[in-house]
């Protein structure tokens, strides 16, 4: 926790002034899915509820420069759909996505699927957000220093209209672990955030 407050500080101490000032904190459900497959190793993570609690400790950590924070409506194991082993020329993400069964989606939260392995480290396209456990990337300085978290907060960013950017230590640069946001990001990112919730159903 104290680590987690350092991070959080960092992040927030090292944004141009303007940036600084409080913002009334947005709260985002999100529902996450350990995906599990004996037929498809691939597709079945390991991780636990703990780690993914972990995950999302960083992952608030980074996005408290926009005042926005992701709140676990629930963890639990979703099982896949039993597909065919992928093909070459099947992408990843279309053969992952397709073996996901939809009916356990949240009517209230952001759905977040965890699979063991895949091309892209993660990918929204639409729901849910797909993450992949082991990611590939490359270390920036002041970037995050759990991947996952990092790639989670960068998908995220997607689902909140951001667009991938050239900056190495920015969250939306694609392969790195860079964690900063620009002003007018995080205007876009808290407008679609406020979006968001009035399309989401009361609970």
């Amino acid at each position: 926790m104290i680590r987690l407050l350092i991070f959080t500080l960092l992040v927030v101490c090292s944004l141009p002034l303007h940036t600084r000032e409080p913002f009334p904190i947005i709260h985002l459900r999100v529902r996450v899915h350990l995906m599990q497959s004996i037929a498809n190793p691939r597709l079945q993570t390991t991780l636990t509820e703990k780690r993914v609690r972990a995950i999302f400790d960083e992952v608030n950590g980074i996005w408290a420069q926009a005042g926005i924070r992701f709140e676990l409506e629930a963890v639990g194991s979703l099982q896949a759909l039993d597909l065919a082993p992928k093909r070459w020329y099947i992408k990843d993400r279309d053969w992952v996505k397709k073996a996901i069964p939809t009916d356990q989606f949240s009517a209230t939260a952001i759905d977040v699927c965890f699979v063991n392995d895949m091309g892209p480290n993660g990918f929204f396209y639409g729901e849910p957000v797909v993450v992949c456990e082991n990611p590939e990337f490359h270390k920036v300085s002041g970037g995050a220093d759990d991947p996952v978290a990092r790639v989670m907060a960068h998908e995220l960013g997607h689902v909140l209209f951001l667009q991938h950017r050239q900056e190495h230590t920015n969250l939306m640069a694609s392969g790195k672990n860079g964690v900063s946001l620009n002003p007018q990001e995080i205007k876009d990112a808290r407008k679609r955030a406020l979006e968001i919730l009035g399309q989401l159903p009361q609970a």
